[in-house]
């Protein structure tokens, strides 16, 4: 049986803030203030240079041995490259392997431009 003595449900409202930090800049960040820009340079340079060689030598290990690695576990290799590059690097550079990542980033002022090198 239904109890007719039960309480009224009372709406709340709840507010999300989509816009909190959105105007944070880099520039307040403790970390990326404390690494010089050569050591994220070279943080980028050897980070993106490690994802394409281990991706790229899925793909030829695949080829050469008559598609044992197939297309999954290509997949694998460019995705855990990835991770792991991002788990070691990106306290140094922020991981931005991607040109285009951190064009984006400086076009909305979450990356300072002084350090982007066109």
């Amino acid at each position: 049986m239904v109890d007719d003595n039960s309480e009224s449900i009372e709406a709340h409202e709840v507010v999300l803030d989509v816009n909190n930090g959105a105007s944070k800049n880099c520039e307040e960040s403790v970390i990326k203030d404390s690494v010089p820009l050569l050591k994220k340079l070279v943080a980028e340079v050897v980070g993106t240079y490690l994802m394409i060689f281990a991706g790229c030598a899925a793909v030829v290990v695949n080829l050469n041995n008559d598609h044992v690695v197939t297309l999954p576990g290509i997949a694998f290799a460019w995705g855990f490259t990835v991770m792991v590059l991002i788990y070691s690097l990106g306290h140094i550079s922020g991981a931005h392997f991607n040109p285009a990542v951190t064009i984006a980033h400086a076009s909305t002022k979450i990356f300072p431009f002084k350090q982007l090198i066109l």
